[in-house]
């Protein structure tokens, strides 16, 4: 028995009619379309910016962690803040590590070219919030530095370079830091001598001041490593013969080379001075109670600019100190070996001059001489 094939539109037709009733008893179809378009909808509004946020700040921390402390040896760490102007609702805000003024200019370096390497990679219009601040971790201070008000208009590095090494001489400069600053603490020496015990030594002190009464002070060097010597405070009534002890670590366990000890006009208040990296480099100590005490004094950089924009010191040996009319003056040399800066003005490779208005706990500086 034979059978007709039924026409073809015919078939379509009573498929679309089959569809039409289905699609009447259970719309989930046209539920589902509408769902998808408003979950695109959804997406394209709040998901496709928040991921855009979120790429910039995974680049952002990308290259910090890829610039510290792989291309400089420094620590950065990150902070978690919440953040109102991104989709993210938080930021990430990079400490990065400074060494004190030995390490200023190279630091100012470092951030600059850090900061270039970020804003090519996440410019600054397309995310304002990752430069905001980051925070400078100084030894014993951290503060946030203001970045934003560097890279907001058109950025120069100059610019950033001399604000930042101001922000950072201010504060390590200031009386309350060098009154509170503590980098190294003290050695403890095996077998510490008493203050009474009666001490003798075959070499030579490496410099010393001669009080009123006769009474010399010595700083004595006691051991030798690396290059530099580390020393004791000692006195003596009898021309050398014996000593008793003062202090039994003067410079705060950093060893070097000292130059020089004085007693403000022989009284309780006194500077020392310790210079190391081959005496290319010095610090300043200062005791108010003859030197059983010592503390770190970090003078404020003369900000001699370079023609390549950068700014530094040279003024990094602490020469002498000294009263007069009622102030005490600080004379900061020059390096012997790598003390280069010439005064076109006074013709001549200059000194530095500071002045101290609070007995020589912080120091201003007046200018070359």
């Amino acid at each position: 028995m034979s059978h007709k094939p039924r026409p073809y539109g015919s078939l379509m037709k009573r498929e679309d009619l089959r569809h039409k009733r289905l699609m009447k008893k259970t719309p989930w179809g046209k539920i589902i379309l509408a769902l998808s378009i408003v979950l695109f909808g959804l997406f394209m509004v709040f998901g496709v910016p928040y991921l855009r946020d979120y790429v910039k700040l995974k680049k952002f921390v990308y290259v910090t962690d890829t610039t510290y402390p792989e291309k400089f040896q420094r620590l950065a760490t990150w902070e978690k803040k919440s953040c109102a102007i991104n989709k993210l609702g938080f930021t990430k805000v990079p400490t990065i590590e400074e060494n004190g003024y030995q390490d200023l200019s190279y630091y100012c370096e470092n951030i600059c070219d850090w900061i270039e390497e970020c804003l090519e990679q996440v410019p600054y219009n397309e995310a304002p919030w990752l430069y905001q601040v980051f925070k400078v971790e100084m030894p014993s201070l951290t503060e946030e530095f203001p970045l934003v008000s560097y890279v907001s208009a058109d950025y120069d590095r100059d610019t950033l370079y001399e604000a930042l090494y101001t922000f950072i001489d201010e504060r390590l400069s200031t009386a309350d830091y060098n009154q509170n600053y503590d980098e190294y603490g003290s050695m403890q020496y095996v077998e510490e001598p008493t203050e009474d015990e009666i001490l003798t030594f075959d070499n030579e002190p490496d410099c010393t001041y001669e009080a009123k009464d006769g009474t010399i002070y010595c700083m004595m060097p006691i051991d030798r490593a690396a290059g530099s010597s580390y020393y004791m405070l000692v006195k003596t009534t009898d021309g050398g013969e014996t000593y008793t002890l003062v202090n039994s670590d003067p410079y705060r366990g950093s060893g070097g080379q000292a130059a020089w000890i004085e007693f403000i006009d022989d009284s309780d208040l006194g500077f020392a001075c310790l210079t190391y990296s081959g005496g290319d480099e010095g610090m300043l100590y200062r005791t108010d109670d003859r030197g059983k005490t010592f503390t770190i004094v970090n003078y404020p950089s003369a900000q001699i600019k370079l023609s390549d924009g950068t700014i530094y010191n040279p003024f990094v040996i602490p020469e002498k100190v000294w009263k007069e009319d009622g102030k005490l003056y600080l004379l900061a040399g020059q390096s012997p070996w790598s003390g280069d800066y010439y005064s076109e003005e006074l013709d001549k490779y200059p000194s530095g001059r500071y002045v101290s208005q609070d007995d020589g706990i912080s120091f201003e500086y007046l200018g070359e001489q």
